[in-house]
């Protein structure tokens, strides 16, 4: 690697959230000190009204290495996105939201797995919290790593959490600087783009089984849940199967979305806890899945049942899954 090259890139896109980013800076800074040559800290500001670049330039002042960027007027979430990934200069790319908490101990793993080998896609298990990430922390699921090179194997263990920005390290060396982004554009879904090209890229991919992310919960919205993770997620993996991809690899993440997500955060949205954009949740998902079970036997209930029984077949279905 030349030495003028970081291993890894974290890149930080933000918008109107000082406090949380503050937060997530914070614990950046307090691991990144013996590996300041290899970590690259980009923060790419979306032209944020509230004290965000006074927040930046504290932590700057303090002695964090900040790659700071300022847009002039905001260029929209995933303009934002993208010029993250472009502005990167690390051979791993880590785009984490500014409302998540990279937890300590974890930069520290990373490095130490991408200094071991050459990867595609390195997905670090992760937790949802609303107040408190320490007191919120769930039972642990394991500690090192597993290197897949069976992507069967891999995607049973990522499963839908392959979506979620926080959670995956790219290698930009197999990505490239030629990605097509317009193809992901618009559908809540830019970070795939990368994702899923270094996830197919031959490489091996690893599962940290170790948290490593502490996400804010229920701090997004502003867009329609089936269309985003139904429609747009289909969409995307039959991009990938026209390319050549296995359907089957697909179809391990769908009887997930079927089993957990779908259900979990369409109760999560009747119960007024998500704030989605409203939609016709049973008319979006029919045509995708009518033929699958667990989407009648698991997602449709969520939909249907008053949300007492809707809440209790979700638990049940969970303490399957884990079982």
């Amino acid at each position: 690697m030349n030495e003028k090259t970081p291993l890894l890139t974290i890149a930080v896109p933000t918008y109107n959230r000082a406090a949380d980013l503050d937060t997530a800076l914070a614990h950046i800074a307090g691991q990144i000190g013996p590996f300041a040559g290899e970590v690259e800290v980009l923060v790419s500001d979306n032209c944020s009204p509230d004290a965000t670049e006074s927040v930046v330039r504290a932590r700057m002042a303090a002695g964090l290495r900040v790659n700071y960027i300022r847009n002039a007027v905001n260029i929209g979430s995933d303009n934002n996105f993208i010029q993250c990934y472009k502005k990167a200069s690390g051979k791993y790319f880590w785009l984490i939201g500014d409302d998540d908490i990279i937890l300590d101990g974890a930069i520290a793993r990373i490095i130490t797995i991408l200094r071991s080998g050459e990867y595609g896609l390195l997905h670090l298990n992760s937790y949802g919290f609303r107040k408190d990430m320490e007191a919120e922390r769930p039972p642990s699921k394991g500690e090192g790593h597993e290197t897949h090179t069976d992507l069967r194997a891999f995607l049973s263990r990522a499963g839908y959490f392959l979506t979620f920005i926080s959670a995956n390290i790219v290698n930009r060396g197999v990505t490239g600087a030629d990605l097509d982004f317009e193809e992901f554009r618009n559908t809540n879904m830019i970070q795939l783009c990368w994702s899923f090209k270094a996830l197919f890229a031959g490489l091996p991919n690893v599962y940290v089984r170790d948290y490593s992310v502490a996400a804010k919960s229920d701090n997004s919205g502003g867009y329609k849940l089936c269309q985003v993770f139904g429609i747009n997620f289909i969409n995307a993996c039959e991009l990938y199967i026209r390319k050549g991809a296995d359907p089957a690899y697909f179809e391990i993440i769908k009887r997930k979305l079927l089993l957990r997500f779908f259900p979990a955060n369409i109760i999560r949205v009747r119960k007024n806890i998500l704030a989605t954009k409203p939609e016709d949740f049973f008319g979006t998902l029919y045509p995708l899945y009518k033929g699958y079970l667990y989407f009648w036997l698991f997602t449709v209930p969520a939909i249907f049942l008053p949300l007492w029984p809707a809440f209790m077949i979700f638990k049940a279905a969970d303490w399957l899954r884990k079982k």
